[in-house]
């Protein structure tokens, strides 16, 4: 991805490149109606930043090393 600046959606890819998340798991959540929201715009596939950010924060996993 060359610029974020300013931008409210990322592609797949650029997910990808950001967060680390793999194309093929993204699609394959997007197939089963899990994993972050996203915008269907014709074959278009695009991802809110705050709904990933959302999605990301949800799904954190606690340690025995957090502390409550």
């Amino acid at each position: 991805m060359a610029n974020n600046k300013g931008r409210k959606t990322l592609t797949p890819r650029d997910v990808a490149d950001v967060y680390g998340l793999n194309i093929g798991t993204l699609a394959n959540m997007r197939f089963h109606k899990i994993g972050p929201r996203y915008i269907k715009a014709g074959r278009k596939v695009l991802y809110r930043i705050e709904d990933i950010e959302s999605w990301l924060a949800r799904n954190v996993v606690l340690t025995h090393n957090d502390k409550d």
